[in-house]
């Protein structure tokens, strides 16, 4: 009996630690390594089933002027509720990850590009309120890319990224004129 404890004890210690090295410990979500992993598995799916697979490169703009202005603290919140608007905007075959610092990524298939970016856009752009400080958030840069059959995780990342990158230019070159 004590034995059998001990294993049912071992093994929801084992759950639990293998959740937190999948979870973001500031938002909740996914972290890269839970992204990385889950985006192969979808890319195996989508590539079985001819499927596609779209990833959304995502960079929160102006977050160092937020840390600056109002804090750390107030930083912290605002990525925590970037994550919990994600989550609340991810449908069940989606998944969005935190990549890293003010990064965040959403894998979906079957989705549009087009549609996938608006509904982000939309959830992450607005008003964030965290007891006496307001953001106005103005939105992200946000990049979308499909997925190439029997593409590798890294190349793919690298290449969302990169289409990430190109909207920011486009809305930093828009802001100077």
């Amino acid at each position: 009996v004590d034995r059998e404890r001990y294993i049912a004890t071992l093994r929801q210690d084992n759950a639990v630690l293998s959740a937190h090295a999948l979870t973001d410990p500031l938002t909740g979500i996914a972290n890269r390594r839970a992204l990385v992993e889950a985006l192969g598995r979808t890319l195996a799916r989508a590539a079985r089933h001819n499927g596609s697979v779209l990833i959304a490169f995502i960079d929160l703009d102006g977050f160092k002027g937020i840390n600056d202005r109002f804090g750390h603290d107030a930083g912290d919140r605002f990525l925590i509720e970037i994550a919990r608007r994600l989550a609340g905007a991810t449908r069940a075959a989606e998944l969005g990850a935190r990549y890293g610092g003010d990064e965040f990524v959403v894998v979906a298939e079957g989705a549009r590009p087009d549609e996938l970016k608006q509904r982000l856009e939309r959830v992450i752009a607005g008003d964030y309120e965290f007891g006496e400080t307001r953001i106005d958030y103005p939105g992200a840069s946000i990049g979308v890319t499909f997925a190439e059959p029997d593409e590798y995780t890294e190349v793919l990342l690298a290449r969302a990224d990169a289409a990430m990158y190109k909207v920011k230019r486009a809305r930093r070159e828009h802001r100077s004129t």
